[in-house]
């Protein structure tokens, strides 16, 4: 699925669905809190940036909780969601896809000196030379402390049944590759965990990576 096909195909995803936002966080999004929440004050976030927000689901959860929040996502239709659904002040919607958000991410991080980044069920949905240009920009403007949570469909995901069916783009990441990967772009791991029951939904109990890092010295 070419890149305009891809962004079509959310378009009409997120614009023909009559679902209202989800009142609950995604599970990721509620780990991912709980990490947040226990920082003492010199480790603390002052911001949190959510790549491919979607729905928004997990964007609301985390400005709820009183974090300056920027959340990305390349769909027009995606981000219209969001916007009509925003209920806080300090959340920005923005569409924009990831290779291209260098100037948004520059901007909200001026002045801060640590964000977490956060990114569920994105990875899986680009391409690698995509991946590789998102790894890169997160090394390239995250300071030392930030914090990069990521949960992503990995191999062992490919043959179960979708709830949503095959339809999605998705690109089934080997779990191991990808740390190397993270840990490659300036990365070091705090926290990492493959397997079930980290993203269920409906009979759908997806198998996924999950994957917790700090941003080094440069």
């Amino acid at each position: 699925m070419a890149t305009d096909e891809r962004l079509g195909y959310w378009d009409s995803f997120y614009g023909q669905s009559s679902q209202p936002m989800p009142l609950s966080p995604s599970q990721f999004a509620a780990f991912a809190l709980g990490e947040l929440m226990t920082l003492d004050a010199a480790e603390a976030v002052e911001g949190v940036i959510e790549f491919g927000c979607g729905n928004g689901r997990d964007s609301h959860f985390f400005s709820a909780h009183g974090f300056d929040l920027l959340a990305l996502d390349a769909s027009a239709e995606a981000i219209d969601r969001c916007r009509a659904g925003s209920r806080h002040a300090r959340a920005h919607f923005v569409q924009r896809s990831a290779t291209d958000a260098r100037e948004e991410v520059e901007r909200f991080m001026n002045g801060k000196k640590r964000v977490a980044v956060y990114a569920r069920f994105f990875l899986h949905a680009i391409r690698d030379e995509e991946q590789n240009d998102f790894l890169t920009l997160l090394g390239d403007l995250m300071l030392p402390g930030s914090l990069l949570f990521l949960e992503y469909r990995t191999v062992a995901d490919a043959e179960q049944q979708k709830e949503f069916g095959n339809g999605h783009y998705r690109r089934y990441l080997d779990h191991r590759a990808t740390l190397v990967n993270i840990e490659a772009a300036g990365f070091s791991r705090l926290y990492e965990v493959e397997g079930h029951g980290f993203a269920k939904y409906r009979a759908e109990d997806a198998r996924v990576g999950r994957c917790v890092a700090i941003k080094t010295a440069s």
